[in-house]
């Protein structure tokens, strides 16, 4: 047998580019710094695989700029911290090749990839246009409340009514996901403030809106920077979204890793950004308090995949599991995008759910037919 090198895995970030190519300039990239939260950040230090240490979101950002669009690059995140001190966050496989899979991650891998695979291959096999099956909306209106699913999208059976496409302090930035009929969830670092309005739109294109009352952010221990899985907030509505609105579900408390190299197949995930584009990308990790994706190596995957970009921070990340949308995180990083773990921190959300009242606590989809509990305690805790 051939040894392969061990692989180290830089989950808390990807390869990270701010803009687009599509349509964006060296100086609107930079506009786009200046426009953005990041001056909130001065204390967080970033370093990236240049060796360069930067101090504050801003510089580190205008270091992306640079390093795209002057030196045709781009820079890999490899450590977090705060006042001029990184820490390196890496995980270390000892993986020579992927393993053979147990019967339960199969069944459940199986199932994961069906989900978001077959709506691709059916609209590859459809004809329709990448440009068009991407979008979610036909029409966003957002001055009038106007809204209509698109039924070319790839994605336009399943149910993403809780996903929020609109909120009264960011518009369409800061994204808010529902997690309960009363409950929502966002990334602390673009935080949506108290009495702002949250949208949502239901599969019939009717507009739902709530206004959040209260908030909590989850818990970050003495002398750790909260962008480094602890970037997310949970917010009370003034009341339960009607039955037509979906909330998203979750996967099994126990159900906290998966290693993308130990895999034959990369896992998609669905994902979206602040245009409301239904993206694609492959699974890089869950582990710990992160999730980190990568860029989809299948063609038909790929044709969705788009980097995160600033602005996209605190859109959600899903499995397709069943039909149903199983909420693994928000966006912190951009680039194939990663962020705070809602599986590493189930227990938190359910205490902040709690703390806020409404009645309602996370929900795990049912995976009964693929896995026992005691299985999926054993092959993913």
């Amino acid at each position: 047998m051939v040894t392969i090198p061990v692989l180290t895995i830089v989950w808390t970030l990807l390869v990270v580019q701010v803009c687009r190519t599509r349509g964006k300039t060296y100086s609107e990239c930079l506009q786009d710094v200046q426009n953005g939260v990041c001056q909130q950040y001065p204390h967080i230090t970033i370093c990236t695989n240049d060796g360069k240490i930067h101090n504050g979101v801003c510089e580190y950002q205008t270091a992306l700029c640079d390093a795209y669009y002057l030196h045709h690059t781009t820079l890999t995140v490899i450590g977090t911290g705060s006042n001029g001190v990184c820490h390196t966050l890496v995980h270390h496989s000892t993986s020579t090749s992927p393993r053979p899979l147990t019967g339960p991650e199969t069944k459940i891998f199986q199932a994961i990839a069906q989900g978001i695979d077959s709506r691709l291959l059916r609209t590859q096999t459809d004809g329709t246009e990448v440009s068009e099956a991407i979008k979610i909306f036909s029409k966003q209106d957002h001055t009038h409340s106007v809204y209509i699913r698109n039924p070319n999208c790839w994605a336009h059976d399943l149910d993403m009514t809780c996903i929020s496409p609109w909120n009264s302090k960011g518009h369409t930035r800061r994204a808010g996901t529902l997690i309960s009929p009363r409950h929502a969830v966002w990334a602390r670092h673009y935080s949506i403030p108290l009495n702002s309005t949250l949208r949502f739109v239901d599969m019939s294109n009717n507009v739902v809106e709530r206004t959040i009352v209260k908030t909590v952010a989850l818990p970050v221990p003495a002398h750790t920077n909260y962008m480094s899985g602890y970037d997310m907030v949970i917010g009370l509505l003034d009341h339960d979204v009607p039955s037509s609105i979906t909330f998203a579900k979750v996967l099994p408390r126990n159900f906290t890793e998966i290693y993308g190299s130990h895999l034959h197949h990369a896992l998609p995930v669905l994902s979206t950004d602040y245009e409301e584009k239904a993206l694609v990308d492959d699974l890089n990790a869950m582990h710990d308090k992160m999730v980190s994706l990568s860029t989809p190596i299948l063609s038909y995957r790929h044709a969705y995949y788009e980097s995160k970009i600033v602005g996209d921070s605190g859109n959600p990340s899903f499995f397709v599991i069943d039909n149903q949308l199983v909420f693994l995180f928000v966006f912190t990083y951009g680039g194939a995008g990663s962020g705070t773990s809602v599986q590493y921190h189930y227990d938190d959300i359910n205490n902040a759910m709690q703390s806020l009242g409404g009645g309602y606590r996370l929900t795990e989809i049912d995976l009964s037919q693929y896995a026992s509990e005691a299985d999926i305690t054993e092959v993913f805790g």
